[in-house]
């Protein structure tokens, strides 16, 4: 169903090899000389990307619709469905799966023989599972529905039959070489009328034989469950084929070599069988052919049997392709076996994850096969969920495929979240909007590590595009204090170099996110002080920019810039500092000049004007002993 495929890269340097996981099912191989891996150059090896091109991305997307649906019909919270209602819904899910992959091949281009040629192969193998696994019969009789599979994935007999109305040979169409060949193949699908239609065109069809095998033909029987029982059949149907023996005793179409082998097909011999296996394209097309006229209510347990028979007509085991394995495991309904030979064939588990999620929720898995002793949900529910990761895996590597394959790791209720959490943090966050979808999937999960570490991503990109504004405002949404106390400090430093803020406009609506960390707490208080001072408010913008400095909510390494502000209230008329707090500014100062750990531009900046500040201190403390002292003898006279 797919072959292997090799591919060399070259890497120059190939005895520093090294390899990295990225995200999804993409590996990094890098020479490097050195840990830093400077210089080295990088290759990306990505494998099952198959479903990446083309016509297969709606195939993805649209199963994925599928998907969701069938979760959420057989989810708890949902309106889950009983009984027949039940078997109903999945089997209209299976069928909407079958109509995403017909889509998709009558939509892709004729060129592409081989996809077309693995597309018809995994639709006809999803309608056998559909057929066997998951549709529930009447009685348990199961001929009716293969030979509808058979009449809709083998159509030789139709083409043959146009071909023979298509020629010049009207007044005598048996002489076309597959007249007969198609006569019979319509037979074995079961269509009666059609094999009747193409008798009616041969020029003896006048002559006893013929009119005798059109007679059987109208009068052979079909079980209808709707309205009839099985012994109500089976009495018809021994009827109709003692019929058949009988004028085959009588010799009724010995004249006719082509007539005799029909009347034997429908007699059920197995002689003639035999002499039809070239006719048929497949084992299982012959098997069900030679069930319709030998045992026509044949119940699903007994097809392994038969299977094994019709395999023998047709080279035995050896002689099977990867398909007819596939089909013959879905035939002894043993699920294990399916999905190994899917998994190992396939170069992706689209296919065999939806159809194991699908007969997961329905009873087949439970009524166990044959072959499938000792087999439990809990194994299944197992392998489900692995096949389900590895399909999503491979989804969140591809650009824009990623969002669909984050769907299914919500249904995988073992490893999903974790698995999921890692993928995120691995995802490639090229720009906001992405950075945006990222936040939004996460949160709708619960997962804030995920969201904090998106942030702080997207917060170094943008720092590192000198974009501080937005970068804090990432930082932020983080809620990391470590994180925003960085980006605080970085503000800072922006003002100390340039002697105003760039985000204004931030700084003034940061509301309660001041109290993320210290900082930012200082950073919105400073901010205050600035616009206490721009309305003239200097006596509660002196109160303020003390208490900073006191307080010790402010950095360090911003003191210097602190009492430079405070300097420019020292020199005021008024004195709007109290002698208390002029010997804390002092305390501050003296604490400012031992410390050895300031950095260079700050102590520059100090030394520069520790003097001027220092005269300004002792100068204003002179005035405010002064006023105090005269408010106290003010009060003592009052009193």
């Amino acid at each position: 169903m797919s072959t292997a495929r090799e591919k060399e890269i070259s890497i120059p340097g190939l005895e520093s090899l090294k390899c990295n996981w990225s995200v999804g099912n993409v590996l990094c191989l890098y020479s490097s000389q050195n840990k830093s891996g400077h210089g080295s150059s990088t290759k990306e090896l990505r494998w099952e990307t198959g479903l990446f091109s083309g016509i297969y991305r709606k195939l993805v997307n649209e199963s994925a619709l599928t998907f969701l649906n069938l979760q959420k019909t057989m989810s708890k919270e949902g309106e889950e469905e009983e009984g027949t209602k039940k078997d109903q819904a999945l089997l209209r899910i299976s069928r909407q799966y079958r109509s995403i992959l017909k889509d998709i091949q009558h939509r892709m281009d004729q060129d592409t023989e081989d996809s077309l040629e693995l597309l018809y192969k995994l639709e006809l193998l999803w309608n056998l599972a559909e057929i066997l696994l998951v549709q529930k019969t009447r009685f348990g009789i199961i001929l009716p529905q293969l030979l509808q599979w058979i009449t809709l994935h083998f159509q030789t007999c139709d083409e043959l039959t146009r071909q023979i109305l298509s020629e010049d040979i009207l007044e005598r169409p048996e002489t076309h070489p597959n007249y007969w060949k198609a006569l019979i193949l319509f037979l074995l699908q079961g269509r009666t009328d059609q094999a009747l239609k193409l008798l009616h065109l041969h020029s003896d069809m006048n002559l006893d034989p013929f009119l005798s095998l059109d007679e059987l033909i109208r009068k052979m029987p079909f079980f209808k469950g709707s309205n009839m029982s099985i012994p109500d059949f089976e009495f018809r149907w021994n009827r109709w084929q003692s019929e058949v023996n009988s004028r085959i005793l009588e010799g009724n179409f010995s004249t006719n070599e082509e007539v005799s082998l029909v009347a034997g097909l429908l007699s059920g011999s197995e002689k003639a069988f035999i002499e039809v296996v070239p006719l048929c394209e497949t084992w299982y097309q012959w098997m069900t052919g030679k069930l319709l006229y030998t045992n026509p209510i044949v119940k699903v347990y007994n097809l392994p049997y038969h299977a094994e028979h019709a395999i023998s007509q047709f080279g035995g085991l050896d002689a099977m392709c990867t398909l007819d394995s596939v089909i013959l495991a879905t035939i002894e309904m043993d699920v294990p076996a399916i999905m190994h030979e899917l998994c190992s064939t396939l170069d992706n588990f689209w296919f065999p994850a939806h159809l194991l999620d699908l007969l997961f929720h329905s009873e087949s898995l439970e009524e166990q096969g044959p072959n499938n002793k000792g087999a439990s949900s809990i194994s299944y529910s197992g392998l489900r969920e692995f096949l389900l990761l590895e399909y999503a895996t491979s989804l969140v590597s591809h650009h824009s495929l990623w969002q669909v394959g984050v769907l299914y790791f919500d249904h995988c209720p073992v490893q999903g979240p974790q698995r999921l959490e890692a993928i995120f943090e691995r995802i490639p966050i090229n720009n906001e909007s992405r950075a945006n979808k990222v936040i939004n999937m996460a949160l709708e999960r619960n997962m804030t590590s995920v969201v904090t570490t998106t942030c702080k991503v997207m917060g170094m990109k943008m720092l590192k595009e000198g974009r501080i504004g937005s970068a804090m405002t990432w930082g932020l949404r983080s809620q990391d204090v470590k994180f925003t106390t960085f980006l605080a400090d970085r503000l800072l430093l922006q003002y100390c170099n340039e002697g105003e803020f760039s985000s204004i406009d931030l700084l003034d609506n940061l509301g309660s996110a001041m109290m993320i960390s210290d900082r930012l707490t200082f950073l919105a208080k400073y901010r205050e002080f600035h616009k206490l001072c721009s309305n003239s408010e200097f006596r509660i913008a002196a109160n303020l920019l003390h208490s900073l400095l006191w307080s010790r909510l402010a950095p360090k390494y911003f003191w210097v810039t602190l009492l430079m502000d405070a300097s420019s209230f020292l020199i005021s008329d008024d004195v709007l500092f109290s002698s208390e707090q002029i010997y804390e500014l002092m305390h501050c100062l003296q604490e400012l000049v031992n410390d050895m750990e300031l950095p260079k531009k700050q102590k520059a900046l100090l030394d520069q004007h520790e003097g001027k500040i220092r005269i300004k201190l002792a100068k204003t403390l002179a005035l405010a002993l002064m006023n105090e002292a005269d408010t106290s003898n003010n009060n003592i006279c009052l009193t």
